[in-house]
């Protein structure tokens, strides 16, 4: 039976929480505690020793070893190419057989990129203690091993620094080692700790930011310990709309090596192409986001100096069970441009409401975003109804027009709403007109892939009208991801100029119902 995402989600909101053990969350499901796991440590994708050399023969039998005179290289010998740039490096502890069991995973894959994707890159081994903290002298920090592990406390305040400055991190279990799979995840919580962990779910970049992963298949190892051909079991952090720390809990190395199992060999992981494909899809979107990783909105800010609440119009970000954190500034950025274009005088203040809160009735407006599948709460629900029929307004965005928060708002909303669907704004809408005209937008280069559009296209916005005023306004595009000037190359979503403009446009209309 395939892992629904109702219990997905509840695995998520446990960790979220912080309910009860974590790996007893997120790891559950994934073949921990299974017989085949039992018994791993019996085998092993460590090599072989090499044989030993014959015997030597006795001084009379041998041979006079041959002259092999230097030939110094001449000005017209080619020399060694350049290296490529380092992509990888593989974290290196003092005891190779926690860090090294398959030497050459890196390498190997980034071999298999330039044979596919005329790509070239090289990897390096990094001590622990030599991690760095800036991002741009290596992009992307790889840990893996069979064993448990805990960093330093040193090397944690590196990393840490490493990751909030656009670096990310991946976790390997050689094998689907559990004592590997345990102790990463606990490391995840150590180094991000506001940030819950996931399970991506398959609209993630991962799967198809360069090859379109439409099978994930596992090592019949992996199926007899728990893995589902199809389901994705990759966990992540976010740092904004980024995954910035990935973790395998099914082994990629050893199809990263082409190893394949034997009596000796028992892996627990992907099969090979699967592996590949996965790498180097992975690679595709840590590329492709670096530059994205710090937008130009970060350096800015929306500050209202007064203190009290009087007179204010309060913009409240809604908190829930789920992801419901990704772009950190994209209001802020908003705000600024909705002050600088209308000069209304409004002094405006952000704040963090629960959804079942008293406090979402002293708001008048409620912005809620996220990635992932959500489901809200019986009392979540109600308050909502409630705040909705007094004449709140919501405004709901998924975040990177990702589809599955997509799914969940337009379900939640017809439950809050008592069966009423969220209807398509017509182009001849108010909300299109005032203050900007909106006629069309520009589509990121993913949403314009998705959509097979060239060129401009119509806007996208959803409403629920409620005793004749617009109650809830969605849009299934990304936008806050514009309103952060941010590139975020694999955002279904709309150019920044456009974001804004709709996101003013959506703040007027509030404002004059």
């Amino acid at each position: 039976m395939k892992t629904s995402w109702r219990r997905w989600m509840i695995l998520v909101a446990a960790v979220a929480w912080g309910a009860g053990d974590i790996t007893a969350g997120l790891l559950d499901g994934l073949g921990l505690d299974s017989p085949v796991s039992r018994e791993e440590t019996k085998y092993t994708c460590t090599p072989l020793p090499p044989p030993t050399p014959p015997a030597q023969h006795s001084g009379s039998e041998g041979l006079p070893p041959l002259p092999l005179p230097v030939v110094p290289l001449r000005r017209t010998e080619k020399k060694n190419p350049p290296r490529p740039p380092v992509l990888i490096a593989k974290i290196s502890t003092q005891r190779e057989s926690d860090w090294a069991t398959n030497p050459a995973d890196a390498d190997n894959l980034l071999k298999w990129m330039a044979q596919n994707l005329s790509v070239n890159f090289s990897s390096i081994n990094l001590p622990q203690h030599q991690v760095p903290s800036d991002p741009r002298q290596v992009p992307v920090l790889y840990r893996t091993g069979h064993e448990a592990f805990s960093f330093p406390s040193e090397v944690r305040q590196n990393l840490r620094a490493y990751l909030l400055g656009g670096g990310t991190i991946v976790f390997e279990a050689c094998c689907g080692r559990r004592a590997f799979a345990e102790s990463a995840l606990k490391e995840m919580r150590e180094l991000v700790p506001e940030r819950p962990p996931y399970r991506l779910m398959l609209d993630h970049p991962l799967f198809h930011s360069f090859f379109d992963v439409k099978k994930i298949s596992y090592r019949p190892w992996a199926l007899k310990a728990g893995a589902e051909n199809g389901e994705p079991s990759v966990i992540g952090i976010d740092i904004g709309c980024r995954t910035a720390v990935f973790f395998f809990r099914w082994d990629v190395s050893c199809g990263w090596d082409a190893l394949a199992d034997s009596e000796r060999h028992h892996c627990l992981g992907y099969e090979v192409e699967t592996a590949n494909q996965m790498g180097a899809n992975l690679m595709a979107y840590v590329t492709a986001e670096r530059s994205a990783a710090l937008p130009l909105s970060k350096a800015l800010d929306f500050v209202d100096a007064t203190k009290g609440k009087s007179g204010k119009f309060i913009i409240a970000q809604a908190t829930y069970g789920g992801m419901w954190k990704t772009r950190d500034a994209g209001l802020s950025m908003l705000l600024n441009s909705f002050h600088e274009q209308t000069k209304t005088p409004v002094r405006f203040a952000r704040e963090e409401v629960a959804l079942d809160s008293p406090r979402l009735f002293e708001v008048p407006f409620v912005y809620m975003t996220g990635h992932q599948d959500f489901e809200l709460t019986t009392a979540e629900r109600a308050n909502l109804r409630q705040f909705l029929l007094r004449g709140g307004i919501l405004f709901g965005e998924a975040c990177c027009g990702r589809d599955a928060f997509d799914r969940s708002f337009r379900r939640e909303m017809a439950t809050v709403l008592t069966g009423q669907k969220l209807e398509r704004l017509p182009e001849t809408h108010p909300l299109y007109q005032f203050p900007n005209q909106v006629g069309g937008v520009q589509p990121r280069p993913a949403l314009a892939r998705k959509l097979n559009a060239d060129g401009r296209i119509p806007p996208v916005l959803y409403g629920a009208t409620i005793d004749g005023n617009l109650g809830v306004i969605y849009s299934p595009q990304g936008l806050c991801c514009g309103w952060e000037l941010a590139q975020c190359p694999y955002c279904s979503g709309v150019s920044s100029q456009d974001a804004l403009a709709l996101g003013v446009n959506i703040l007027s209309c509030v404002m004059l119902q």
